[in-house]
């Protein structure tokens, strides 16, 4: 039976453009965000402040998707160059930024996908209905 290599190459899924398109369209508005506002966006999370970015073309497309996981991701995406910190003073936190390589890679994705992403609504269930 023969072995798979196992390769160590990086491939960037849909989940993983998602977030470099975000980090992408907060950073053309000067705004910065941490991984956890990364993951109230995606998660589509309604707080007064993600509320000013439901606009974004990738609010709440990610709802079935751990913090952990996404947290993940971003901190695969940093150690891989598509993603950097960068830190200020004034809050003592450090900041999600695209790098260079980063805007190629949501550049040339953007080009080969023209499609829009499906924003979705968390189900919600009534506690108390009428049934007859």
């Amino acid at each position: 039976m023969a072995r798979r290599k196992r390769t160590n190459e990086f491939r960037l899924t849909v989940s993983h453009y998602k977030i470099l398109q975000t980090v992408n369209e907060l950073n053309k508005v000067k705004k910065y965000p941490t991984a956890k506002g990364i993951n109230n966006i995606l998660q589509g999370k309604l707080d007064p402040e993600t509320r000013k970015y439901i606009e974004l073309k990738t609010f709440g497309t990610l709802l079935s998707y751990p913090g952990r996981r996404l947290c993940s991701y971003i901190l695969n995406m940093e150690r891989r160059g598509f993603l950097s910190y960068i830190y200020d003073k004034k809050s003592d936190a450090m900041y999600l930024r695209l790098t260079e390589k980063g805007e190629i890679e949501v550049f040339n994705y953007e080009r080969k996908h023209k499609n829009e992403y499906t924003h979705k609504e968390p189900h919600r269930k009534a506690e108390i209905v009428e049934i007859k």
